[in-house]
């Protein structure tokens, strides 16, 4: 049991006889020690177990064994080893006696009788230095642990950490990952840490030797350099240090704290190579981000410019019967053209993002290529082409999306037909590819469909051919300037080849299907290859392909919309289709007029001021007479999250502006459905 720091030093005083140890337990006492005696030897020898005392004042004569031998027995014994003892001995000490008492292990000797003040000095002084040695046991242990924990963190990190003696130019320290950085073994680093600078680059090499040289006058240093591995392997490492300096002030004879030259240099060689390159990716993807951005402008700005145009011509003061038919062409035609830009950004967005699925039917691939070919025959006519569809007899069975299929050919066309010059020829031709042919039509399966839509327009440069699938792709001459000047629009503009393409090349992947493109060069026209695997034909159950015609039954519709524009274009609309429209420009309006219609059908905005669509629907949905009526989201916001939350907020249905005659015409079909 160890004495308690803020007690009194405890010590055992051993005398046999009972004058002598009286008066020492009595001068201890007046010290301010604690005391506790023992008469012979062997209850010495249990007290120091039993009690630990700071000393033991041991006479050299006890009746049982003599003072030297218990001394000795404590010193031999690990438990009581470091007990300090002062041995006494009475009369006149002979050098003998005292050589004999220090080999035994005595912490001290002192003769009796002796002043009292020698006494308490004689054992003050030997606790002192006992308090100093555990102090520097104490320090040597704390500074073993805290030498052992800065290795541990040393070689945990992926850093390469170092201490530099600048005096001698030797490393004192340095973590084992700067060997595998190197390749020379620790004993060769330390004697000549100059080895590094053999692995550095050597275009950085003179900058790295003129950095380190004003290290070890100052202390400091932060460079990044290239450098390579004993692999091969190119690194880029950031190498920054710092000096260690003397605390000492004024009385420091070699000028360390008046900013003389540094105690140590410490260091850390990062390794940044992926830094540095997601760094680089970052600015590249800046870059590209305000290319696409540029790109994006003025794909939107070509259907703009003649939107504008025919809305100018209709705002005359009396345009003809003509001028209005022109500008009811050119306007339906734009807004088509721009509403598909815009599905296509969003397309290839969900792409990026995986969020795209197809349906996954049987398609006669003939029926898209039709489709798609009467979707761009407006295109064909103004430009004056001649269009070639070769098409095989036998069906063309594919598994996937008939709406996206029809999407892709119809791009295609609408690039080619858009840099093949006024009166071109434009191809598309389709069939099994050789791998599949032999077994047609017995068995399709295993094989692929080729189509390739062939024009003899301006051809590809090489650096396009190289980029043409990439929306982000540097600006630079797409096609031969000879590109027409005169065409109503074009599927992509001339100083790059747009968000079309990209998106074809998605659609294709996703059928499991590949794209090519080819051109012998400017003006040597362009052939676009699409490859799609075959479904076999045992899978083919080609529908009737009638539709149920239905005839809209009239309704009382409720159309709210903050936009003035959108909401009398609307109710234009559905007026035409003998509808019955109530308007309401924001949503108390709405909830203060639907009371009273009792509309069937709700067509609602959903970025409205004050009240937007989603707390209007709550509180329309609350309304006796809507019970029954069906609640449409009419809205600019067509993300999957967009639809989820507006069905969650009590909508029936979500629709994406702009919503066509169409979308429209199926929408209350659904509703007639429903009644019926």
């Amino acid at each position: 049991m160890k004495p308690q720091a803020n007690r009194a030093p405890l010590i055992l005083n051993v005398e046999d006889r009972e004058g002598p140890r009286y008066v020492k337990s009595r001068i201890l006492h007046r010290g301010g020690f604690s005391v506790i005696e023992a008469v012979t030897g062997h209850s010495a020898l249990s007290l120091v177990r039993q009690h630990a005392p700071s000393l033991v004042l041991l006479s050299a004569r006890l009746p049982d064994i003599s003072g030297l031998e218990v001394c000795r027995l404590l010193k031999e014994d690990p438990q009581t080893a470091r007990t300090l003892v002062l041995l006494t001995s009475p009369g006149l000490a002979q050098s003998r006696q005292r050589v004999e008492a220090l080999n035994c292990g005595a912490d001290g000797y002192l003769v009796e009788p002796a002043e009292p003040e020698e006494l308490l000095s004689s054992i003050q002084a030997l606790l002192r230095l006992r308090g100093a040695e555990d102090a520097f046991h104490r320090t040597s242990r704390a500074l073993h642990e805290h030498e052992d924990m800065f290795r541990q963190l040393a070689e945990s990190l992926a850093d390469v950490v170092w201490i530099l003696d600048p005096s001698t130019r030797r490393l004192l320290f340095a973590s084992s990952s700067l060997v595998t950085v190197c390749g020379h073994s620790a004993e060769q680093l330390m004697d000549n840490p100059r080895l590094c600078l053999e692995r550095v680059a050597p275009s950085d090499r003179a900058r790295v030797e003129a950095a380190v040289e004003s290290m070890l006058r100052d202390g400091s240093m932060d460079i990044e350099f290239a450098l390579t591995l004993p692999s091969g392997e190119p690194r880029e490492v950031r190498a920054r240090a710092f000096p260690m300096r003397s605390r000492g002030g004024a009385d420091d004879s070699d000028g360390a704290a008046a900013g003389g030259p540094p105690l140590r240099i410490a260091g850390i060689c990062q390794d940044v190579t992926l830094q540095n390159r997601a760094g680089r990716t970052l600015r590249d993807e800046e870059r590209r981000k305000d290319q696409f951005l540029a790109m994006l402008a003025h794909e939107l700005r070509n259907p703009l410019a003649p939107l504008r145009s025919a809305a100018d011509l209709l705002q005359q003061l009396a345009p003809t019967r003509e001028d209005m038919f022109r500008a009811r062409d050119i306007i339906g035609r734009q807004v088509h053209h721009l509403t598909r830009l815009v599905d296509e950004l969003l397309d290839i967005s969900r792409f990026n993002q995986g969020r795209i699925t197809l349906r996954q039917d049987l398609v006669e691939l003939r029926t898209a290529l039709n489709t798609a070919v009467e979707a761009v025959r407006p295109v064909l006519d103004a430009y004056r082409h001649t269009l070639r569809l070769s098409l095989p007899e036998q069906p063309l069975p594919v598994r996937g999306d008939l709406v996206r299929l029809t999407q892709i050919f119809s791009n295609l066309l609408q690039n080619a037909a858009a840099y093949t010059p006024a009166g071109g020829v434009i191809s598309v031709e389709a069939g099994f590819d050789d791998s599949a042919r032999e077994n047609v039509p017995d068995a399709v399966s295993g094989g692929q469909v080729t189509v390739r839509v062939r024009d003899n327009g301006t051809g590809l440069s090489v650096a396009l051919q190289r980029q043409l699938f990439d929306p982000l792709a540097p600006p630079g001459p797409a096609r031969d300037s000879d590109a027409p000047t005169e065409a109503p629009h074009s599927a992509f503009p001339h100083d790059g080849p747009g968000i079309g393409l990209t998106l074809v090349q998605k659609l294709v992947q996703l059928h499991g299907g590949t794209i090519r493109a080819f051109s012998a060069g400017p003006g040597q026209g362009s052939t676009f290859t699409v490859t799609l695997p075959v479904e076999p034909w045992q899978n083919w159950h080609p529908g009737s392909g009638k539709a149920d015609p239905r005839r809209n039954v009239p309704r009382r519709i409720l159309v709210v919309d903050d936009n003035v524009d959108a909401l009398e274009a609307m109710t234009m609309a559905l007026q035409a289709m003998g509808h019955t429209v109530v308007t309401a420009p924001d949503g108390p309006s709405a909830l203060a007029r639907a009371s009273a219609a009792r509309p069937d059908l709700v067509l609602l905005d959903l970025g409205m001021p004050a009240m937007d669509g989603f707390e209007t629907v709550r509180r329309l949905r609350a309304l006796p007479e809507l019970r029954g009526a069906r609640l449409v989201a009419l809205t600019g916001f067509g993300q999957p999250e967009d639809r989820r939350r507006a069905l969650a907020a009590g909508f029936d249905q979500h629709l994406v502006k702009p919503a066509d005659l169409d979308a429209l015409t199926r929408l209350l079909d659904e509703l007639d459905q429903e009644r019926a």
